[in-house]
C-alpha cells in the first residue's frame, strides 16, 4: 500500500517514460490552470451563488444541479462531432466554450435578479455542456497517448491536480464572496482569464498516430478503459461504438435489459440509490445555504459543507476501497458500499431534523467516502455482467438510466421538499429509498452466494 501511494503521488514527468513525458507534462500544465474556469461551473458552488447572491428558488437550484445532466446528452453529440477531426483542435473549441460562458456570468450582475439568476443558470448550462464534450474527447486522447498499463496512474495523477485546483478555487472563491458577494463578477473574469493559460498549455499536446486514428475513425469502437471520469451521477464521456448516436444507444440499452435479468435486477436497485442522491441535492443545498449559513454570505462555509469536505474525501478514499472492489462480487461490494451510503444518509436526516451543521458535515465526509466506492463500480462494475464483444453496450445501460433520473430526480426532489414544507422529512425519504436499494443488493448478494454468476470476472486496476 506505502509503495501504491508513493509512486501515485509522484507528479513530475521525470517519473514517467520518455514516450509520454512530453504530453503528460503539457497535460499538468493544464490540469493546474484551466481548472480554474471550470470550477466556478461546478454544481454545488454555482447553485451556492444562485441562492445566496440572486435569492434562487428552490426549482432553480435543481435547474442548476442538473446541468450535468444537459451535458450527458451532449457528450454523445460531441462523440459523434470529434470523430474525424484533430482532438486537440476540437478540444481547445470546447476549453474556450467554457470559459468564454464564465466569462459572460460577469454580465448577470447587471441584470435584476430575477432575469439575472435564470442567466446565470443558464450560463452554467452551457459551460458544463462544453466540458462535457472535453471529457469525452480527452478519453480518446489518453487512450492513445497512454498505454494500459501506465493510463490509470498517469491520468489518476492529472485528475488529482484538477480535482486540488478545483477544490482550492471554490475555497478561496468562496471566502472572497463571503468579503463581498458582487465581487462574484471579478472572481468568473480573472478565472476566464487564467483559465485561458491551461487552453494555451493543452494545445501543445500531441495525439499519437492521430492520422491512423482519423482514418480508422469509422471503425473505432468503445473500450472499457476509455470509461474514465464517470460516475454515478455524472455521464460525460460516453463514446458510441458506432455511428447512430443517441437512438441507437437508446435501442441496444433496453435490448440488454431484456436478455440479461441479473443485470436488470442490478441496474434496478442501482436506479433507486442513484435516484436518492440525486433527489437530495437540491434541498440539501437550499438547506444549507439558505436555512443553516447566512442566506446572504457564509459562502465559504456553505461550499465547504457542500462541496469540499466529500471532494477530498472522495480522493483519501479511493486507494482504499480499490483492492476491495478487485476481491468480490459486485453484489457484496454493493452491500459494504451501501453501509457508509445509508450512514452519510441518515446523518443528514439528523443533521436537518436537529438544525445541525456540524451533522450534516459528518454526513458529508461519510458521502464522499461513498462516492469514491461509487466511481469505481460505476466504471468497472458493468464487466462483472457483459461478454467482452458487449462492454459497450452494457456501458450505455449506465448512460441512458443515468440520464434518465438526472431529469428527473433532482426536480422530484424539490417539489416534494416543498410538499413537506421544506421539512427534514424529504432527506428521510431518500434515507428510506436506499434502505430499499441496499436490501435489494443484499438480496442480490444472497442469490449469488447460492448460483454464482456465470460471467463474474476479477477486474483490476492501472
Amino acid at each position: 500500500m506505502f509503495k501504491l501511494l508513493t509512486s501515485y503521488f509522484r507528479f513530475t514527468a521525470r517519473h514517467q517514460p520518455y514516450m509520454v513525458r512530453r504530453n503528460y507534462h503539457y497535460e499538468i500544465a493544464s490540469a493546474l490552470t484551466y481548472p480554474l474556469a471550470a470550477a466556478l461551473a461546478e454544481g454545488a458552488f454555482a447553485a451556492v451563488v444562485a441562492a445566496k447572491y440572486f435569492h434562487a428558488s428552490g426549482m432553480l437550484i435543481a435547474v442548476i444541479t442538473a446541468a450535468p445532466m444537459f451535458g450527458n446528452i451532449m457528450a454523445i453529440l460531441w462523440a459523434e462531432l470529434s470523430r474525424d477531426r484533430e482532438k486537440v483542435a476540437f478540444v481547445n473549441g470546447l476549453q474556450i466554450g467554457v470559459i468564454a460562458s464564465i466569462a459572460l456570468v460577469a454580465l448577470t450582475a447587471f441584470l435584476p435578479l430575477a432575469p439575472g439568476a435564470w442567466a446565470f443558470a443558464g450560463l452554467i448550462i452551457l459551460a458544463r455542456v462544453f466540458a462535457a464534450g472535453i471529457v469525452t474527447v480527452r478519453s480518446t486522447i489518453w487512450r492513445y497517448n497512454y498505454p494500459r498499463h501506465l493510463r490509470g496512474q498517469v491520468v489518476g495523477r492529472i485528475n488529482m491536480i484538477a480535482t486540488a485546483v478545483l477544490a482550492l478555487t471554490t475555497f478561496l472563491g468562496s471566502r472572497l464572496l463571503d468579503h463581498q458577494p458582487g465581487a462574484y463578477i471579478y472572481l468568473y473574469l480573472c478565472a476566464a482569464v487564467l483559465g485561458l493559460i491551461g487552453v494555451w498549455q493543452f494545445s501543445h499536446v500531441r495525439v499519437r498516430r492521430e492520422r491512423t486514428m482519423l482514418r480508422q475513425a469509422r471503425l473505432v469502437t468503445a473500450r472499457p478503459e476509455s470509461m474514465a471520469q464517470t460516475d454515478e451521477t455524472n455521464v460525460m464521456n460516453y463514446t458510441p461504438a458506432e455511428r447512430g448516436g443517441f437512438l441507437r444507444m437508446m435501442s441496444r440499452s433496453v435490448q440488454v435489459l431484456r436478455d440479461d435479468p441479473r443485470f436488470r435486477l442490478y441496474q434496478r436497485w442501482q436506479m433507486i440509490a442513484g435516484f436518492s442522491f440525486m433527489m437530495l441535492q437540491p434541498p440539501l443545498v437550499f438547506l444549507v445555504s439558505r436555512k443553516l449559513t447566512n442566506p446572504t454570505s457564509d459562502y465559504m462555509l456553505a461550499i465547504i459543507v457542500l462541496q469540499i469536505i466529500p471532494l477530498l474525501t472522495s480522493i483519501l478514499a479511493l486507494p482504499f476501497w480499490a483492492p476491495m472492489f478487485d476481491r468480490m462480487l459486485i453484489s457484496k461490494f454493493r452491500v459494504i458500499q451501501g453501509i457508509s451510503w445509508l450512514t452519510a444518509q441518515f446523518l443528514i436526516f439528523a443533521g436537518a431534523y436537529m438544525a445541525s451543521l456540524p451533522i450534516i458535515m459528518a454526513g458529508q465526509f461519510v458521502v464522499g467516502i461513498s462516492i469514491a466506492a461509487g466511481n469505481l463500480v460505476w466504471n468497472l462494475g458493468h464487466n462483472e455482467f457483459a461478454p467482452p464483444e458487449k462492454s459497450g453496450e452494457y456501458m450505455a445501460v449506465h448512460v441512458m438510466l443515468t440520464g434518465l433520473r438526472g431529469f428527473i430526480a433532482p426536480f422530484a426532489g424539490v417539489y416534494l421538499y416543498q410538499l413537506l414544507g421544506e421539512s427534514a422529512w424529504l432527506f428521510a425519504v431518500t434515507a428510506a429509498l436506499n434502505l430499499v436499494s441496499w436490501i435489494g443488493y443484499i438480496t442480490m448478494y444472497v442469490e449469488d452466494r447460492r448460483n454464482p454468476p456465470k460471467r463474474a470476472v476479477t477486474i483490476k486496476h492501472a
